[in-house]
Protein backbone atom coordinates (compact mmCIF):
# COMPACT_ATOMS: atom_id res chain seq x y z
CA UNK A 1 0.00 0.00 0.00
CA UNK A 2 1.48 3.38 -0.97
CA UNK A 3 1.86 6.24 1.48
CA UNK A 4 -0.78 8.25 -0.36
CA UNK A 5 -3.44 5.55 -0.16
CA UNK A 6 -2.49 4.61 3.37
CA UNK A 7 -3.07 8.11 4.68
CA UNK A 8 -6.36 8.51 2.93
CA UNK A 9 -7.58 6.46 5.90
CA UNK A 10 -8.94 9.08 8.31
CA UNK A 11 -8.36 6.88 11.37
CA UNK A 12 -4.66 6.71 10.64
CA UNK A 13 -4.61 10.49 10.23
CA UNK A 14 -6.34 10.85 13.59
CA UNK A 15 -3.75 8.57 15.17
CA UNK A 16 -0.96 10.62 13.64
CA UNK A 17 -2.53 13.85 14.97
CA UNK A 18 -2.75 12.23 18.43
CA UNK A 19 0.89 11.14 18.19
CA UNK A 20 2.05 14.65 17.26
CA UNK A 21 0.09 16.11 20.18
CA UNK A 22 1.64 13.57 22.55
CA UNK A 23 5.20 14.19 21.36
CA UNK A 24 4.89 17.97 21.33
CA UNK A 25 3.19 17.96 24.74
CA UNK A 26 6.11 16.01 26.21
CA UNK A 27 8.62 18.33 24.52
CA UNK A 28 6.76 21.38 25.88
CA UNK A 29 6.76 19.89 29.39
CA UNK A 30 10.50 19.17 29.25
CA UNK A 31 11.31 22.54 27.68
CA UNK A 32 9.29 24.41 30.31
CA UNK A 33 10.81 22.53 33.25
CA UNK A 34 14.37 23.00 32.00
CA UNK A 35 13.81 26.72 31.46
CA UNK A 36 12.16 27.11 34.88
CA UNK A 37 15.16 25.46 36.54
CA UNK A 38 17.81 27.57 34.80
CA UNK A 39 15.81 30.79 35.03
CA UNK A 40 15.45 30.32 38.78
CA UNK A 41 19.13 29.42 39.17
CA UNK A 42 20.54 32.27 37.07
CA UNK A 43 17.97 35.08 37.31
CA UNK A 44 15.44 34.80 40.12
CA UNK A 45 18.05 34.22 42.82
CA UNK A 46 20.08 37.15 41.50
CA UNK A 47 17.12 39.48 41.93
CA UNK A 48 17.43 39.03 45.70
CA UNK A 49 21.17 39.67 45.92
CA UNK A 50 23.19 42.83 46.44
CA UNK A 51 23.89 45.47 43.83
CA UNK A 52 27.44 44.09 43.59
CA UNK A 53 26.14 40.69 42.61
CA UNK A 54 23.79 42.30 40.11
CA UNK A 55 26.88 43.24 38.16
CA UNK A 56 26.49 39.75 36.72
CA UNK A 57 23.43 41.06 34.88
CA UNK A 58 25.77 43.22 32.80
CA UNK A 59 27.51 40.19 31.36
CA UNK A 60 25.18 37.20 31.68
CA UNK A 61 22.99 38.10 28.65
CA UNK A 62 26.14 38.86 26.64
CA UNK A 63 27.63 35.47 27.50
CA UNK A 64 24.36 33.80 26.57
CA UNK A 65 24.28 35.77 23.32
CA UNK A 66 27.81 34.64 22.47
CA UNK A 67 26.87 30.99 22.97
CA UNK A 68 23.72 31.48 20.91
CA UNK A 69 25.74 33.12 18.13
CA UNK A 70 27.94 30.03 17.86
CA UNK A 71 24.97 27.67 17.98
CA UNK A 72 23.09 29.54 15.25
CA UNK A 73 26.09 29.99 12.96
CA UNK A 74 27.15 26.37 13.12
CA UNK A 75 23.72 24.86 13.76
CA UNK A 76 20.91 26.53 11.84
CA UNK A 77 20.10 30.11 10.87
CA UNK A 78 16.36 29.36 11.26
CA UNK A 79 16.81 29.69 15.05
CA UNK A 80 17.62 33.39 14.71
CA UNK A 81 14.94 35.73 16.06
CA UNK A 82 11.41 34.45 16.61
CA UNK A 83 10.44 31.43 14.54
CA UNK A 84 6.79 31.74 13.54
CA UNK A 85 7.44 33.82 10.40
CA UNK A 86 9.54 30.88 9.19
CA UNK A 87 6.52 28.58 9.51
CA UNK A 88 4.31 31.01 7.60
CA UNK A 89 6.96 31.34 4.93
CA UNK A 90 6.99 27.56 4.56
CA UNK A 91 3.21 27.46 4.18
CA UNK A 92 3.10 30.29 1.66
CA UNK A 93 5.98 28.94 -0.42
CA UNK A 94 4.60 25.38 -0.20
CA UNK A 95 8.06 24.15 0.74
CA UNK A 96 9.28 21.93 3.54
CA UNK A 97 12.18 23.55 5.27
CA UNK A 98 12.84 22.19 8.79
CA UNK A 99 15.26 19.42 9.76
CA UNK A 100 16.11 17.72 13.04
CA UNK A 101 19.16 19.97 13.20
CA UNK A 102 16.92 23.04 12.89
CA UNK A 103 14.73 21.88 15.78
CA UNK A 104 17.63 21.04 18.07
CA UNK A 105 19.27 24.38 17.31
CA UNK A 106 16.01 26.24 18.00
CA UNK A 107 15.54 24.45 21.31
CA UNK A 108 19.07 24.99 22.61
CA UNK A 109 19.41 28.56 21.33
CA UNK A 110 16.11 29.76 22.77
CA UNK A 111 16.71 28.01 26.11
CA UNK A 112 20.12 29.68 26.47
CA UNK A 113 18.78 33.08 25.42
CA UNK A 114 15.93 33.09 27.93
CA UNK A 115 17.73 31.43 30.86
CA UNK A 116 20.64 33.91 30.65
CA UNK A 117 18.26 36.86 30.80
CA UNK A 118 17.56 37.53 27.14
CA UNK A 119 14.20 39.22 26.67
CA UNK A 120 12.36 36.57 24.68
CA UNK A 121 9.43 34.25 25.10
CA UNK A 122 8.93 30.52 25.09
CA UNK A 123 5.95 30.19 22.80
CA UNK A 124 7.65 31.09 19.50
CA UNK A 125 10.35 28.43 19.83
CA UNK A 126 7.99 25.70 21.03
CA UNK A 127 5.49 26.50 18.25
CA UNK A 128 8.27 26.24 15.69
CA UNK A 129 9.50 23.00 17.26
CA UNK A 130 5.95 21.63 17.31
CA UNK A 131 5.29 22.64 13.71
CA UNK A 132 8.67 21.21 12.80
CA UNK A 133 7.75 17.85 14.32
CA UNK A 134 4.61 17.78 12.18
CA UNK A 135 6.72 18.86 9.21
CA UNK A 136 9.29 16.09 9.73
CA UNK A 137 6.79 13.30 10.41
CA UNK A 138 4.83 14.20 7.28
CA UNK A 139 8.05 14.37 5.28
CA UNK A 140 9.27 10.98 6.50
CA UNK A 141 5.91 9.44 5.54
CA UNK A 142 6.03 11.21 2.16
CA UNK A 143 2.57 12.72 2.56
CA UNK A 144 1.05 15.09 0.05
CA UNK A 145 1.24 18.87 0.56
CA UNK A 146 -2.24 19.21 2.05
CA UNK A 147 -1.59 16.57 4.71
CA UNK A 148 1.88 17.96 5.35
CA UNK A 149 0.46 21.39 6.11
CA UNK A 150 -2.31 19.90 8.25
CA UNK A 151 0.20 18.14 10.49
CA UNK A 152 2.40 21.23 10.61
CA UNK A 153 -0.68 23.02 11.99
CA UNK A 154 -1.25 20.16 14.43
CA UNK A 155 2.24 20.62 15.84
CA UNK A 156 1.86 24.40 16.16
CA UNK A 157 -1.48 24.10 17.98
CA UNK A 158 -0.04 21.44 20.27
CA UNK A 159 2.86 23.75 21.15
CA UNK A 160 0.53 26.53 22.33
CA UNK A 161 -1.73 24.09 24.17
CA UNK A 162 1.27 22.47 25.84
CA UNK A 163 2.78 25.71 27.11
CA UNK A 164 -0.33 27.72 27.93
CA UNK A 165 -2.97 25.13 28.89
CA UNK A 166 -4.83 26.67 25.97
CA UNK A 167 -6.10 24.11 23.43
CA UNK A 168 -8.76 26.52 22.13
CA UNK A 169 -6.09 29.21 21.82
CA UNK A 170 -3.93 26.79 19.85
CA UNK A 171 -6.79 25.92 17.52
CA UNK A 172 -7.61 29.60 16.95
CA UNK A 173 -3.92 30.36 16.34
CA UNK A 174 -3.84 27.87 13.49
CA UNK A 175 -7.13 29.25 12.14
CA UNK A 176 -6.19 32.94 12.31
CA UNK A 177 -2.44 32.89 11.76
CA UNK A 178 -1.32 29.83 9.82
CA UNK A 179 -4.17 29.23 7.39
CA UNK A 180 -6.60 31.53 5.60
CA UNK A 181 -9.29 28.91 5.95
CA UNK A 182 -9.51 25.60 7.79
CA UNK A 183 -11.62 22.76 6.43
CA UNK A 184 -13.53 20.57 8.86
CA UNK A 185 -11.23 17.58 8.34
CA UNK A 186 -8.12 19.66 9.08
CA UNK A 187 -9.76 21.35 12.09
CA UNK A 188 -10.51 17.96 13.66
CA UNK A 189 -6.85 16.92 13.36
CA UNK A 190 -5.60 20.22 14.78
CA UNK A 191 -8.07 20.03 17.68
CA UNK A 192 -7.03 16.46 18.52
CA UNK A 193 -3.35 17.42 18.66
CA UNK A 194 -4.05 20.49 20.82
CA UNK A 195 -6.23 18.57 23.28
CA UNK A 196 -3.68 15.74 23.54
CA UNK A 197 -0.82 18.15 24.30
CA UNK A 198 -2.95 19.92 26.91
CA UNK A 199 -3.77 16.60 28.57
CA UNK A 200 -0.07 15.74 28.80
CA UNK A 201 0.58 18.95 30.74
CA UNK A 202 -2.48 18.48 32.98
CA UNK A 203 -1.50 14.89 33.80
CA UNK A 204 1.94 16.15 34.80
CA UNK A 205 0.29 18.13 37.62
CA UNK A 206 1.49 21.52 36.39
CA UNK A 207 -0.75 24.33 37.62
CA UNK A 208 -2.56 26.81 35.42
CA UNK A 209 -0.59 29.96 34.66
CA UNK A 210 -3.17 32.28 36.22
CA UNK A 211 -6.02 31.29 38.49
CA UNK A 212 -8.11 32.58 41.43
CA UNK A 213 -7.83 36.22 40.44
CA UNK A 214 -9.87 39.03 41.96
CA UNK A 215 -11.34 40.74 38.88
CA UNK A 216 -14.11 42.82 40.41
CA UNK A 217 -17.35 43.39 38.47
CA UNK A 218 -16.26 42.11 35.08
CA UNK A 219 -19.64 42.51 33.40
CA UNK A 220 -20.05 46.20 34.18
CA UNK A 221 -20.75 48.40 31.15
CA UNK A 222 -18.14 50.82 32.48
CA UNK A 223 -15.53 48.08 32.13
CA UNK A 224 -16.48 47.69 28.48
CA UNK A 225 -15.70 51.38 27.99
CA UNK A 226 -12.39 50.96 29.82
CA UNK A 227 -11.60 47.96 27.61
CA UNK A 228 -12.12 50.11 24.50
CA UNK A 229 -9.73 52.76 25.82
CA UNK A 230 -7.14 50.12 26.70
CA UNK A 231 -7.51 48.68 23.19
CA UNK A 232 -6.63 52.05 21.63
CA UNK A 233 -3.44 52.49 23.68
CA UNK A 234 -2.54 48.80 23.31
CA UNK A 235 -2.53 49.27 19.53
CA UNK A 236 -0.01 52.09 19.91
CA UNK A 237 2.36 50.01 22.05
CA UNK A 238 1.92 46.96 19.78
CA UNK A 239 2.90 48.98 16.73
CA UNK A 240 5.80 50.56 18.63
CA UNK A 241 6.98 47.06 19.60
CA UNK A 242 6.90 45.76 16.02
CA UNK A 243 8.56 48.89 14.65
CA UNK A 244 11.35 48.83 17.25
CA UNK A 245 11.98 45.12 16.68
CA UNK A 246 12.36 45.51 12.93
CA UNK A 247 14.36 48.73 13.15
CA UNK A 248 16.91 47.16 15.48
CA UNK A 249 16.96 44.01 13.34
CA UNK A 250 17.95 46.18 10.37
CA UNK A 251 20.64 47.92 12.40
CA UNK A 252 22.21 44.64 13.56
CA UNK A 253 21.91 43.10 10.09
CA UNK A 254 23.96 45.99 8.69
CA UNK A 255 26.68 45.84 11.34
CA UNK A 256 29.99 44.76 9.82
CA UNK A 257 30.92 42.31 12.57
CA UNK A 258 30.94 38.53 12.80
CA UNK A 259 27.44 37.08 13.12
CA UNK A 260 28.54 35.22 16.25
CA UNK A 261 29.18 38.52 18.03
CA UNK A 262 25.87 40.19 17.19
CA UNK A 263 23.72 38.39 19.83
CA UNK A 264 26.51 39.01 22.36
CA UNK A 265 26.42 42.74 21.61
CA UNK A 266 22.63 42.74 21.92
CA UNK A 267 22.96 40.90 25.23
CA UNK A 268 25.52 43.38 26.51
CA UNK A 269 23.27 46.34 25.70
CA UNK A 270 20.37 44.56 27.39
CA UNK A 271 22.58 43.91 30.42
CA UNK A 272 23.39 47.61 30.75
CA UNK A 273 19.67 48.36 30.99
CA UNK A 274 19.00 45.36 33.24
CA UNK A 275 21.57 46.50 35.81
CA UNK A 276 19.15 49.24 36.81
CA UNK A 277 15.94 47.59 35.63
CA UNK A 278 16.24 43.78 36.01
CA UNK A 279 12.48 43.40 35.48
CA UNK A 280 13.03 43.49 31.71
CA UNK A 281 15.06 40.27 31.72
CA UNK A 282 13.65 36.91 30.67
CA UNK A 283 10.18 36.19 29.38
CA UNK A 284 8.37 38.46 31.84
CA UNK A 285 6.13 35.82 33.46
CA UNK A 286 7.62 36.43 36.90
CA UNK A 287 6.91 40.16 36.68
CA UNK A 288 3.32 39.53 35.55
CA UNK A 289 2.64 37.32 38.56
CA UNK A 290 4.15 39.91 40.91
CA UNK A 291 1.90 42.59 39.40
CA UNK A 292 -1.16 40.48 40.22
CA UNK A 293 -0.05 40.27 43.84
CA UNK A 294 0.23 44.06 44.32
CA UNK A 295 -2.36 46.54 45.55
CA UNK A 296 -0.40 49.76 44.99
CA UNK A 297 1.30 50.76 41.75
CA UNK A 298 3.88 53.35 40.75
CA UNK A 299 2.57 54.11 37.26
CA UNK A 300 5.72 55.99 36.25
CA UNK A 301 7.88 52.98 37.14
CA UNK A 302 5.54 50.63 35.25
CA UNK A 303 5.77 52.85 32.17
CA UNK A 304 9.56 52.69 32.43
CA UNK A 305 9.45 48.88 32.49
CA UNK A 306 7.05 48.87 29.53
CA UNK A 307 9.28 51.09 27.37
CA UNK A 308 12.48 49.23 28.17
CA UNK A 309 10.82 45.81 27.80
CA UNK A 310 10.08 46.79 24.20
CA UNK A 311 13.66 47.95 23.70
CA UNK A 312 15.14 44.94 25.53
CA UNK A 313 13.15 42.43 23.48
CA UNK A 314 14.11 44.21 20.26
CA UNK A 315 17.79 44.13 21.29
CA UNK A 316 17.62 40.42 22.13
CA UNK A 317 15.78 39.21 19.04
CA UNK A 318 16.94 41.89 16.62
CA UNK A 319 20.59 41.06 17.32
CA UNK A 320 19.99 37.40 16.52
CA UNK A 321 19.04 35.94 19.88
CA UNK A 322 16.48 33.16 19.81
CA UNK A 323 13.07 33.42 21.46
CA UNK A 324 9.46 34.38 20.96
CA UNK A 325 7.52 37.64 21.13
CA UNK A 326 4.39 36.23 22.77
CA UNK A 327 5.49 36.31 26.40
CA UNK A 328 7.07 39.77 26.15
CA UNK A 329 3.79 40.91 24.58
CA UNK A 330 1.95 39.57 27.63
CA UNK A 331 4.10 41.70 29.93
CA UNK A 332 3.80 44.77 27.70
CA UNK A 333 0.04 44.20 27.61
CA UNK A 334 -0.36 43.75 31.36
CA UNK A 335 1.59 46.96 31.99
CA UNK A 336 -0.45 48.82 29.37
CA UNK A 337 -3.71 47.61 30.91
CA UNK A 338 -2.76 48.60 34.45
CA UNK A 339 -1.36 52.01 33.48
CA UNK A 340 -4.29 52.98 31.25
CA UNK A 341 -6.96 51.33 33.41
CA UNK A 342 -5.85 52.98 36.65
CA UNK A 343 -5.35 56.35 34.93
CA UNK A 344 -8.84 56.12 33.43
CA UNK A 345 -10.23 55.15 36.84
CA UNK A 346 -8.61 58.21 38.43
CA UNK A 347 -10.40 60.43 35.91
CA UNK A 348 -13.70 58.58 36.30
CA UNK A 349 -13.71 57.10 39.85
CA UNK A 350 -17.12 55.48 39.39
CA UNK A 351 -15.52 52.79 37.19
CA UNK A 352 -15.57 49.39 38.87
CA UNK A 353 -12.71 47.35 37.43
CA UNK A 354 -9.63 46.04 39.23
CA UNK A 355 -5.97 46.38 38.19
CA UNK A 356 -5.86 42.63 37.50
CA UNK A 357 -8.83 42.94 35.12
CA UNK A 358 -7.14 45.85 33.34
CA UNK A 359 -3.94 43.81 33.02
CA UNK A 360 -5.74 40.84 31.44
CA UNK A 361 -7.55 43.11 28.99
CA UNK A 362 -4.24 44.75 28.10
CA UNK A 363 -2.60 41.37 27.53
CA UNK A 364 -5.21 40.31 25.01
CA UNK A 365 -5.19 43.70 23.29
CA UNK A 366 -1.42 43.95 22.82
CA UNK A 367 -1.16 40.35 21.62
CA UNK A 368 -3.95 41.03 19.14
CA UNK A 369 -2.21 44.17 17.89
CA UNK A 370 1.16 42.45 17.57
CA UNK A 371 0.05 39.27 15.78
CA UNK A 372 -3.32 40.52 14.36
CA UNK A 373 -5.32 37.67 15.84
CA UNK A 374 -8.07 38.93 18.19
CA UNK A 375 -9.75 35.55 18.69
CA UNK A 376 -6.46 33.80 19.49
CA UNK A 377 -5.61 36.52 22.02
CA UNK A 378 -9.05 36.34 23.61
CA UNK A 379 -9.15 32.56 23.93
CA UNK A 380 -5.64 32.29 25.37
CA UNK A 381 -6.40 34.80 28.15
CA UNK A 382 -9.73 33.09 28.82
CA UNK A 383 -7.97 29.75 29.18
CA UNK A 384 -5.33 31.31 31.43
CA UNK A 385 -8.04 32.24 33.90
CA UNK A 386 -10.97 29.90 33.16
CA UNK A 387 -13.17 32.95 33.78
CA UNK A 388 -15.39 33.21 30.71
CA UNK A 389 -17.13 36.35 31.97
CA UNK A 390 -14.07 38.09 30.54
CA UNK A 391 -15.12 37.29 26.97
CA UNK A 392 -16.78 40.60 26.06
CA UNK A 393 -14.17 43.04 27.46
CA UNK A 394 -11.35 40.94 25.99
CA UNK A 395 -13.00 40.89 22.58
CA UNK A 396 -13.71 44.63 22.65
CA UNK A 397 -10.09 45.49 23.42
CA UNK A 398 -8.63 42.87 21.05
CA UNK A 399 -10.76 43.86 18.07
CA UNK A 400 -10.05 47.57 18.54
CA UNK A 401 -6.30 46.98 18.94
CA UNK A 402 -6.18 44.75 15.85
CA UNK A 403 -8.04 47.27 13.68
CA UNK A 404 -5.98 50.29 14.75
CA UNK A 405 -2.68 48.38 14.44
CA UNK A 406 -3.65 47.21 10.94
CA UNK A 407 -4.51 50.80 9.94
CA UNK A 408 -1.00 51.90 10.95
CA UNK A 409 0.47 50.30 7.83
CA UNK A 410 2.94 48.21 9.87
CA UNK A 411 2.38 44.51 9.28
CA UNK A 412 1.99 41.79 11.88
CA UNK A 413 5.14 40.72 13.71
CA UNK A 414 4.52 37.29 12.19
CA UNK A 415 4.54 38.52 8.60
CA UNK A 416 6.63 36.10 6.46
CA UNK A 417 8.42 39.03 4.79
CA UNK A 418 10.39 39.51 7.99
CA UNK A 419 11.62 35.92 7.75
CA UNK A 420 12.81 36.55 4.21
CA UNK A 421 15.08 39.33 5.52
CA UNK A 422 16.98 37.07 7.91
Amino acid sequence: MSADSKFNNRYLKLFLAFLIGLIVGLIALLYNNVLDFFTFSLLDIGMELTILNRLSFLFLPALGGLLVGFIIKYGSMTAKGHGIPAILSSIESKERHLTYRDLLTEGFASAITISTGGSGGRIGPIVEIGAGMGDLIAYKLDLDLDDYQSFLGCGAAAGIAGLFHAPLGGIMFVTEILFNKVEKSRLILVALSAITADMVIRWSGKDLFLADLNLGQVGSAYNFLTAAVIGVFAAFFAVAFIYTLHKLSDIFDNLKINIVLKPALGGLLLGVIAFGLPEIMGSGNRVIISLFEQNEFNLGFLLLILIFKIIGTALTLGSGGSGGIFSPSLLIGSLTGIIIGISFHQIFPFLSGSPVLYALIGMAAVISGVIRAPLTATFIILEFTHNYSLTIPLLIASLIAERIASMSGIKSAYSPEYFERL
